[in-house]
């Protein structure tokens, strides 16, 4: 009741609903009514109440909710299981000890402030408390060990779909695992995988996106490299809500991903590439090349020609030092 009591209020945010409107809305007493708000207000919420007029809406708190989450999404079925921490080391660890234990396939790790927060090539991700999403996605996928990095790319995809979706910015996407906005890093994504010689057991992946920090977030010179929804958009969005939004565009694109493998998406990549025919330099183990990206194929692997060099290869791990053009 009380998730129905603030889809009400939110639907007429600013103005007052009567206690008896509300009552009717919800089958109950204007005296049951008083108590959901009153758990709404334990909640977070700003709601005043005036007599004579009922109840309205001022604030609600930038906090993700089981509830709330579960209440806006669209694809519910999909994911059977939701973890929240006020504070843990990294979400991708606590998603492996998960998966050791035998939790299901679609559980969902979140938390407000990461302590040891992870990207690739074992670079901190800075996680300050209240303002982004910090997550890991629990899978465990009929797919082979050398299809589940295709998975990053299947991740970035949701996730600037629902950036896109939400706060109406156009999103780019740095192979394999970045998101920009706006010429600037906003996300970063980094999958880790348990399996056999012949079997996957599970794929953790950890997605990190820049929601309302402010550039006071960034310390050193991420200050010059880094940006977020807020910065870009010019207002600040509800974490949950963005949250709904990227569980619900990933089980979209991972049920594309499962019946036509990456190919089926690989249209959504290339519209969103920020790489494709730019110069680059190449970073793979110890060496680095510069040449020229000719974009991503159906597998996931990124089509790289060396400079002077007659054939393009297909890269399947690396990182993109800089770029131009």
């Amino acid at each position: 009741m009380g998730e129905q009591l603030r889809r009400i209020l939110e639907e007429c945010e600013g103005r007052f609903v009567s206690g008896q409107e509300i009552g009717r809305r919800l089958g109950t007493s204007r005296a049951a009514v008083w108590k959901q708000v009153q758990g709404l207000r334990r909640r977070g919420f700003g709601i005043e109440g005036a007599r004579g007029a009922g109840y309205r809406l001022l604030g609600r708190p930038d906090r993700i909710d089981e509830q709330e989450l579960f209440s806006r999404l669209s694809r519910r079925d999909f994911w059977k299981s939701f973890v929240y921490f006020p504070v843990t080391d990294s979400t991708n660890l606590r998603a492996a000890e998960l998966a050791a234990k035998g939790a299901s396939h679609a559980t969902v790790v979140c938390a407000d402030m990461q302590t040891s927060g992870r990207g690739r090539m074992g670079r901190k991700w800075e996680s300050p408390p209240g303002v982004n999403l910090y997550l890991s996605l629990l899978l465990r996928p009929p797919t082979d060990p050398q299809h589940a990095p295709q998975l990053t790319l299947v991740t970035a995809i949701a996730l600037a779909a629902a950036v896109e979706e939400i706060s109406g910015l156009r999103a780019a996407l740095k192979w394999p695992n970045d998101l920009f906005l706006g010429g600037r890093k906003a996300a970063g994504i980094l999958a880790e995988m348990a399996a056999d010689p012949d079997r996957l057991r599970h794929v953790v992946i950890g997605v990190g996106l820049n929601v309302n920090a402010e550039r006071s977030c960034f310390p050193g010179d991420l200050a010059e490299k880094a940006t977020s929804m807020r910065m870009l958009a010019g207002t600040p969005f509800r974490r949950v809500e963005v949250l709904a939004g990227f569980l619900d565009a990933f089980a979209e694109c991972y049920g594309a991903f499962l019946s036509g493998g990456f190919r089926a998406l690989l249209p959504e990549w290339k519209r969103r590439d920020l790489l494709a025919a730019k110069t680059a330099v190449l970073r793979r183990r110890e060496e680095e090349v510069r040449g020229k990206v000719l974009g991503v194929d159906e597998s996931g692997l990124l089509l790289f020609r060396r400079d002077g060099a007659p054939r393009t290869e297909a890269v399947a791990s690396g990182e993109i030092l800089e770029f131009e053009g």
